[in-house]
């Protein structure tokens, strides 16, 4: 029986109908899904989440494989299937919660993690920022939207750079590592995806992430205007301080927030803190 069969059946005896508002697609391609498993390179000592367990395919290869899956699944429904399909297993434990309600920092103190998941489009963005910034995890492979991979990988000076990249780009090394069409999906979602792999770089100074931030933001709030403009709108600052602060890190005042580089803001957020610029 083909995967795509064997999904639509299971689904049909459980009477679940895939839920659009959450994103629910569900992987049905053999290869794919082998490819993923290849990538997550699982060794037997590894300690997984995965977000967005769904109806387990996935789950099934990372618990023969781990030494312990914590499978996180929103919708009540997958997870009564979750848990009748799977079985208990000492290495698999199913929480059935929104991800956001989770406290990931208790669960894992002390552990480190490597997370995996089929993220739900419409919280994209927000996922990957909170969990960007956690201490516990070693590696992540995504599921995401390809719009948003590509967001994910912009250079300096594309027309896609934006405050998630630059952010993410701060706390982890990012890299994708293959596109997937809508037909590997049941049901067929609207656009095709990619998988992303990140890893945590290692921070060597102590840097004011909250500031950090904050000027990453104000800097994007509208993209046409210079820096200049955007820093001392946002930031309530005088234009004059910002032109300063731009000519000590060696930037044009002409410069616009998508031609900057990630280390560029980590130097404009260092100026702030030594000059104990208030904003």
């Amino acid at each position: 029986m083909k995967l795509k069969e064997k999904v639509e059946n299971l689904l049909k005896a459980y009477d679940f109908s895939p839920k659009s508002y959450f994103s629910q697609n569900f992987l049905i391609d053999p290869k794919i899904i082998a490819r993923l498993v290849e990538e997550i390179k699982i060794e037997k000592d590894d300690l997984i989440l995965e977000i967005g367990a769904g109806t387990g395919i996935l789950t099934s290869f990372l618990v023969e494989k781990a030494r312990k899956v914590w499978a996180v699944e929103v919708d009540e429904k997958l997870c009564e299937i979750l848990k009748k399909e799977l079985g208990e297993k000492e290495e698999l434990e199913i929480i059935c919660q929104d991800i956001a309600k989770v406290n990931l920092d208790l669960l894992f103190s002390g552990k480190k993690i490597k997370v995996v998941g089929n993220i739900p489009y419409h919280i994209t963005s927000w996922l990957l920022l909170f969990l960007v910034r956690k201490k516990w995890w070693k590696q992540m492979i995504l599921t995401i939207q390809k719009e948003v991979a590509e967001k994910l990988t912009s250079p300096p000076g594309d027309k896609k750079r934006s405050f998630l990249p630059v952010v993410v780009s701060f706390y982890a090394d990012v890299r994708k590592v293959m596109d997937i069409p809508p037909q590997a999906f049941y049901p067929s979602p609207k656009v095709t995806s990619s998988v992303v792999r990140l890893r945590p770089k290692k921070k060597t100074e102590e840097l004011d992430e909250e500031l950090f931030m904050k000027i990453v933001k104000a800097a994007f709030t509208s993209k046409r205007k210079t820096l200049v403009n955007s820093l001392s709108m946002k930031l309530k600052l005088p234009r004059e301080i910002i032109k300063d602060v731009l000519l000590k890190v060696g930037l044009s005042e002409k410069i616009r927030a998508e031609k900057l580089k990630t280390e560029d803001f980590v130097e404009i957020t260092k100026f702030f803190m030594e000059e104990k610029i208030a904003c």
